[in-house]
Parts: structure tokens; sequence; C-alpha cells
């Protein structure tokens, strides 16, 4: 009887690892650089270095906006930056790591989170301004009592 328990123990670990036998992980450079495509085509990479040259062209002056954005477009290669950008995917994650992120953009539950990313970026980001400014004002006038203190909006 000990032995067959033997035998089932046995016959368990290997049909449990025959996965690992029939399908290796594929983690060379190829592999990296056509996950990273998908990616980068779930994720809408190249829309997004688009969006990021629009809000760069949004921060320049109305009366400079048109040469500004001529400009861009003349000197700005964002099928180079993208194809940067799957590049550097590669390198820098691995084969799991890239089906992972696969499989999470490309799901509905991924979806939805990625298209609040920026909603929580500005709410993050707008805290962070000022308490950076709070900051500033703090070292300007550090001494100045306070109620010769300007004030700071939200405070």
């Amino acid at each position: 009887m000990k032995n067959f328990y033997l035998l089932v123990a046995v016959f368990l670990l290997l049909t449990g690892s025959m996965d690992s036998f029939a399908d290796p992980v594929k983690d060379d450079m190829a592999e990296r650089i056509r996950l990273s495509k998908d990616l980068h085509d779930i994720r809408h990479m190249g829309d997004r270095i688009r969006e990021m040259i629009d809000l760069a062209a949004a921060a320049v002056p109305p009366e400079d906006r048109v040469d500004f954005e001529r400009y861009v477009q003349l000197k700005i290669d964002v099928d180079g930056l993208e194809s940067k950008s799957i590049q550097y995917a590669a390198e820098v994650y691995t084969a799991p790591e890239l089906k992972a992120m696969i499989r999470y953009f490309g799901s509905p539950d991924g979806q939805s989170a990625e298209a609040k990313g920026e909603t929580f970026t500005n709410k993050i980001g707008q805290e962070i301004t000022k308490e950076i400014d709070a900051a500033i004002l703090a070292a300007k006038y550090d001494g100045v009592p306070e109620k010769s203190l300007p004030k700071i909006q939200g405070k």
C-alpha cells in the first residue's frame, strides 16, 4: 500500500508539471518585441504620444500655437517614438510580464481602469501641486506673521 501512495504521488507530480515540458516559456527578444507590439496596440500608445504632443501645444501661448503645431508635425516622428517605446518595453519587461499586462489591459476591467487613469492622474496631480505650492510659500515666508501671508486657494 505504501508503494501505491508513492506511485500516485509521483504520477501527480509528473502530470502537474507536464505543462512546463509541453510549452516552455519563450522569452527571447523576438517574442518580447511581438508581445510589446500587442501591448502597444491594446493601450493605443501611438494615440497617447499624440495626446502628449497636443498637451504640450496647449501650453504654448495661443498666438504661437499654430506655428508650434506645424513645427512639431515636421520635427517629431510619432511612429519612430512608438517604435522606440515598443523596443524599450521589450528590453525592460519579460515575456511573462508582457503577457500579464496584455491580459490585464485587454480585459474589460483593465480597459475601464485605463480609461479612468487620466482622471486619477489629474486629481492626485492637483493635490501634489497644492502641497508643493504650500511648501514653497512656507519656505519663502518662514517667520512672516500669518496675517501677512498670501492666501492659497483651497486652504
